[in-house]
């Protein structure tokens, strides 16, 4: 591989600390593995070990892909060197939430809580939270629902930001109520996003021993898209600096996006002057796009003034032909979508020349870039449709104007007694599902019988309504099959309940002791006023779905990917750039003189550029920009100044391209799923039925919420401690197995009567285990261990061992603590306990002698040994399942045992189950 000038300098550097300014489609990620590869050759004297190595990325799946590349390149180039799970690559929040929980015992049993659930926390418990116990600057009362967002980002301001002016928040009713919703959060055993943060700073500045041990660990870490760092973010790396660590920043300030979250352009402006012996590379070339994409991308940022200086360079990664890059006018925002349909059935099959070869293009070649899909997706959504484009929109953007979707909806309007059955019935024929009218009748009168019955439950018969199991049992009575969609529409519109399924469980997860009567209406009170808002757009994706769909997301979503054909449709004027929203914000409620650049979170014409060229440079080759006036909106008449700025470009056609002439070629689809990052468990469902994975994992579907749920967390948790204590010299007795258990369990969904028996049975387990087990806690290596199994090809899988220790033989035993009875086929296990031996060898170098199942619930344990054999057979059988990913071949795998375990079997033509079942 041939690197440019700089590319070798920034690879070759080891200095104390590197600046990468990199332009879009640089190769950083390239240059950046391959100067871990440097930093980890062996023979100088500064050379390190994965252990002494920390990646942060902004997404988990820019850090699937660093991490791949990394070990890829140190296979090609050192060979195996053990312990390369010992190299974080991630979030900085999940290396945050690694640290507490590795660190201090206290946080194992916290849950995250996400965007929407922390919202609904809030709600739920408005008074406690602070929410209704707060004003604005001007003394009008916070309202429940209506505040709630506004309040909750100055939460997260007053603890991610730097209050330079701390007299300016002297006596605010925001300030005043933190403490108390913290506290709520810590009663609850939940953590949010900015605790995390916020917790991690704290350790890293106050806990002396945590400190000592970092300092002696880390010694090199690598921050990407270090333009969208934010304070507290800031404050981690500048605190892994402090304790000695060279600090490699990788990022363009050019692309700065998510002001409006808190990142600061600063950090990577004057990073240079913040910390010393700085050395700064400029990677310019563009290997991703075509020369007229950069020209264009270029000319337009040069608008920015305070930024630093590079210029993005033209490659030949791409031809250009003229017609590639259109900006177009049209009549109305219909009109303009029916010409991106009629695009895209045109630049289908045209040929697209990639890694030395050259394929026909797919529908998953196209992405429809927006500035909001919320607000401007409709026309293009029903266009692609009406054409018989198929797509997807990433996200839960829009998810409620898919018919799948408003067929849930009306379902829990129906359950809640708010619609009728009449209304009921249509929208789930009009969803054209593929149901028999008498299976939809089967499946309403069960859900009108579950409503009648309701009203009379107790506390035991709770769960039988649970929100997520009357949704799965009204599917089940609908014999719903994705292959019985019509049109070829079942992955898609399976892709879309899934999520629907992820909103009940987020809506469920807060609600679930609340009266099934009053849950059923809160849910549809969420479902019609506040779930289509309540997810940020853009709010997450599943990396492992890839029908071959045209995209429809926001800019902001498309960082970090690259698209064949981008259409940037409604370049409008107070579209894009964005005028900004109304209503009350963040900033009514906290001031803004007590912060530093507050005036960022609001956004500039500058921010609106940045987020443009990010768009513009997702291209490949084919750029389509467009605008058209909306009747009765006086303030989207006229195309954006954006629009405008590009048609000065030479490559910048005004009239239509026809694409006949192109050489055409069989549709081929890339596969999106690069690199395959599985977790133990998502290897288990798929080993015992690849098609439960496709709908548990790929598709989203949650299981109902069980009252018992994190009994075997809770134990692990407190076993956790008590070996973690014994690596460190303590000794343990059975009579803290109380203290241990009150500590670390956590069982949010069990009644009382229940909790009182799941309390009893953990203090006689944990008790018992101590008791059996403490003359061996001094043989114990490792407890909790995390590790990575690296199979090539982009092709890895992540978990942790319970517990390593030697046995009195000196030989090397794994153990998997299990703590319930759930059946398991036999093979399944085999291969589960092989994966743990592999991660070992992995991780030290060295082979695993033995296996074991550890069952807590009776204190028996099933030894085995490894079998290298079965060891080469795991890997064969791990590459085949990310290869069955790759190529969306998911099938069924039918088996008594394991579907009657399945939640999921009644969607699933092919499961074996006892007795009568819906078909």
């Amino acid at each position: 591989m041939k690197f440019t000038a700089s590319q070798k300098q920034a690879i070759a550097d080891v200095g104390r600390n590197l600046q990468l300014i990199a332009c879009a489609g640089s190769g950083k990620t390239e240059v950046v593995a391959r100067r871990v590869v440097r930093l980890l050759a062996p023979g100088r004297k500064d050379s390190l070990l994965p252990r002494n190595i920390i990646a942060f990325t902004f997404t988990e799946k820019a850090a699937a892909e660093l991490k791949e590349r990394i070990v890829t390149r140190t296979r090609e180039n050192l060979g195996d060197i053990p312990g390369m799970a010992e190299m974080f690559v991630g979030t900085i929040h999940a290396y945050c939430l690694e640290l507490l929980k590795s660190e201090s015992p206290k946080y194992l049993k916290y849950e995250m809580l996400n965007d929407v659930q922390q919202t609904l926390f809030v709600d739920r418990h408005s008074k406690s939270s602070g929410l209704t116990q707060c004003s604005t600057l001007t003394g009008i009362a916070l309202k429940r629902y209506t505040d709630t967002r506004s309040y909750i980002a100055s939460l997260n301001i007053l603890r991610e930001d730097r209050a330079v002016n701390p007299k300016h928040l002297k006596g605010n009713s925001i300030l005043n109520e933190l403490p108390h919703y913290e506290a709520l959060l810590h009663n609850r055993g939940y953590l949010d996003y900015s605790g995390i943060l916020k917790a991690a700073v704290r350790e890293l500045q106050e806990n002396k021993p945590l400190r000592s041990r970092l300092s002696s660990r880390i010694r090199q870490v690598i921050v990407d898209e270090y333009q969208d760092v934010n304070p507290i973010q800031e404050a981690v790396v500048e605190e892994l600096s402090k304790l000695g660590a060279g600090i490699c920043v990788v990022g363009d300030d050019d692309q700065t996006i998510y002001q409006w979250r808190g990142s600061d352009v600063r950090n990577i402006l004057n990073f240079a002057k913040r910390y010393k012996e700085v050395t700064q590379v400029r990677l310019e070339e563009n290997f991703r796009s075509s020369e007229g994409i950069v020209a264009v991308a270029r000319d337009f940022i040069r608008q920015v003034v305070n930024r630093l200086p590079k210029e993005m360079k033209a490659t030949k990664a791409q031809t250009f032909e003229p017609g590639d890059i259109t900006a177009l006018g049209f009549a109305s925002p219909q009109d303009e979508a029916k010409h991106i349909a009629a695009n895209c059935l045109a630049l289908r099959g045209v040929g697209f020349r990639e890694d030395g070869d050259e394929r026909g293009l797919a529908w998953s070649d196209m992405a429809i870039l927006l500035r909001s899909v919320r607000r401007d997706g409709a026309a293009i959504s029903d266009a692609l449709r009406f054409a018989g484009v198929p797509y997807v929109i990433t996200g839960m953007d829009n998810l409620f104007q898919t018919p799948e979707a408003e067929a849930g909806r009306q379902l829990f309007y129906f359950m809640a007694a708010e619609t009728d059955e009449t209304t009921l019935r249509r929208t789930w024929q009009n969803a054209s599902l593929g149901i028999e009218p008498a299976k939809l009748t089967r499946a309403i009168k069960a859900a009108k019988k579950a409503r009648e019955d309701m009203g009379d439950a107790d506390l035991g018969q709770f769960k039988v309504y649970n929100l997520q199991r009357q949704f799965m049992a009204f599917l089940e009575n609908t014999g719903l099959r994705e292959e019985r969609v019509p049109d070829g529409r079942g992955e898609i519109v399976f892709y879309n309940l899934g999520k629907f399924s992820q909103a009940i469980s987020d809506f469920e997860s807060i609600h679930f002791h609340s009266n099934p009567v009053e849950k059923y209406k809160s849910f549809c009170g969420f479902l019609r006023h506040h779930a289509e808002s309540a997810y940020p757009e853009g709010w997450q994706d599943n990396a492992f779905v890839s029908p071959d769909a045209v995209r429809i997301m926001t800019v902001h979503q498309a960082k970090g990917l690259q698209w064949p054909v981008v259409f940037l449709p409604q370049m409008v004027r107070n579209r894009f750039p964005s005028k900004g929203g109304g209503g009350r914000t963040a900033w009514h409620l906290i001031p803004e003189q007590a912060f530093d650049n507050a005036v960022r979170y609001k956004g500039g014409i500058d921010d609106e550029r940045r987020l443009f060229y990010v768009a513009l440079t997702r291209a490949q080759k084919f750029l389509n920009l467009s605008w058209a006036p909306h009747d009765g909106n006086q303030q989207a008449r006229a195309a954006s100044d954006f629009f405008n700025d590009v048609l000065a470009s030479k490559f910048v056609k005004r009239r239509p391209t026809d694409y006949g002439a192109r050489s055409r070629l069989e549709p081929k689809p890339k596969s999106s799923v690069a690199n395959v990052n599985l977790s133990f468990s998502d290897l288990k469902y798929f080993f015992e039925c690849p098609y439960q994975f496709k709908l548990r994992v790929l598709y989203g579907f949650n299981a109902p919420l069980d009252e018992a749920l994190g009994f075997g967390k809770s134990l692990h948790d407190a076993l956790a401690e008590v070996h973690a204590r014994a690596l460190n010299g303590e000794d343990i007795f059975p009579d803290e197995a109380d203290a241990l258990v009150t500590r670390h369990l956590r069982a949010p969904y069990a009644f009382p009567a229940l909790r009182e028996k799941l309390e009893s049975a953990a203090c006689r387990i944990v008790e018992n285990y101590i008791r059996k087990n403490a003359d061996e806690f001094k043989n114990l290596e490792f407890s909790e261990k995390a590790i990575e199994i690296s199979l090539g090809d982009g092709v890895a899988v992540a978990g942790r061992i319970d517990l390593v220790r030697k046995i009195d033989t000196d030989e090397v035993c794994i153990i998997d603590l299990k703590s319930n009875d759930r059946a398991q086929a036999e093979a399944v296990t085999e291969t589960q306990l092989h994966i743990y031996a592999l991660g070992y060898q992995e991780l030290t170098g060295r082979r695993a002698d033995y296996v074991e199942i550890y069952e807590l619930d009776d204190q028996r344990q099933k030894r085995r040994s490894v079998d290298d054999a079965f060891v080469d057979d795991v890997k064969r059988d791990v590459r085949a399942a990310a290869e069955s990913l790759r190529k969306n071949l998911l099938p069924p795998k039918p088996h008594k045992r394991s579907c009657g375990n399945c939640d999921y079997s009644y969607m699933c033509s092919a499961a074996i189950i006892e007795g009568k079942r819906p078909q």
